[in-house]
């Protein structure tokens, strides 16, 4: 199943994505005839276990069909209690902001937040700070949590899954290296991460049984229609059920929370010479399975 949000932002409703995501059957609607309340995309996903097969069943007589084309699309998951950012997590990455193959990789997984109100839909506008010149890009599997809880161990740790989605965890990277030559402590990097509407995802959220094994995915990016990202999910240095255990001895997840899982080589911040995201630019991202999502930029304007 392919969830989706639509409609304006702050008021978006889901949806189930049909006849090959061409058309959006709207879920409120479905609910309701079955008895149950009007549930949001957080409590949807609370209860999916439960709920999918009967939302199954029911689209297949649904009436009320939207097209895609005819509406927004807003982060299928609109309003997350958390992010969280696993930093670090693919050694061509590692690499690469190394400048060395074979560069060390953190010893455990590296924990970061974004703010939830960064989130933006994938054809929305991701707007560059008027204080950064160097905003990135980095393609990434975003995994979202359906039952929260805490001390989740790796055995069990996909019974806590909803599904996955595009994520694009954009970080201005002038604002993350400055201080750094002080000392590593005064790294920026939540300052980096946090800039608004920098957490672009989307165009749907596939449950986890669309995806049988997210570790073998391939993930893809383009920037003005030229490739930059090119790699696989096979590369992570701590899974998937490895990162949830592992965040879950510190917080307590909550359904509807967002995990960034790591970036594969090719960020701008890292070709030779560097390139950066301006207002005009679009920015392709892929993933096997999750579809596309393609987000221009934007100018922040200050008055």
């Amino acid at each position: 199943m392919k969830i989706v949000s639509f409609g304006p932002a702050y008021a978006e409703q889901p949806g189930v994505l049909v006849n090959d995501e061409k058309h959006i059957v709207p879920l409120v609607p479905l609910l309701l005839r079955a008895g149950l309340p009007a549930l949001d995309t957080n409590a949807i996903l609370a209860f999916l276990p439960t709920l999918q097969p009967l939302i199954e069943e029911a689209v297949k007589d649904a009436v009320q069909l939207i097209e895609v084309d005819s509406t927004r699309l807003g982060a299928p998951v609109p309003h997350p209690e958390k992010i969280i950012v696993a930093g670090g997590n693919y050694q061509s990455h590692v690499d690469e902001a190394a400048g060395r193959k074979n560069a060390p990789s953190p010893s455990e997984p590296l924990l970061i937040f974004k703010p939830s109100n960064t989130v933006i839909g994938p054809k929305d506008a991701l707007v560059r700070p008027a204080a950064s010149e160097q905003l990135d890009y980095e393609t990434e599997i975003a995994v979202v949590i359906g039952r929260g809880g805490r001390n989740i161990s790796r055995a069990d740790a996909y019974d806590h899954i909803a599904g996955y989605m595009i994520g694009n965890d954009v970080t201005a990277r002038d604002m993350a290296f400055k201080d750094i030559a002080l000392s590593p402590l005064f790294s920026q990097i939540t300052k980096a991460k946090g800039i608004p509407t920098g957490a672009p995802f989307g165009p749907w959220l596939a449950t986890k049984d669309e995806i049988p094994d997210p570790h073998n995915l391939m993930l893809r990016c383009w920037v003005n229609g030229e490739l930059r990202q090119e790699g696989s999910s096979s590369e992570m240095i701590v899974d998937i059920p490895g990162l949830i255990e592992d965040f879950s001895k510190v917080l307590e997840f909550s359904p509807g929370d967002i995990i960034f899982t790591g970036t594969t080589t090719g960020c701008g911040a890292f070709q030779d010479p560097p390139k950066f995201l301006f207002a005009g630019d679009v920015v392709r991202m892929e993933i096997t399975g999750l579809g596309v999502m393609e987000t221009p930029i934007a100018d922040e304007v200050v008055r």
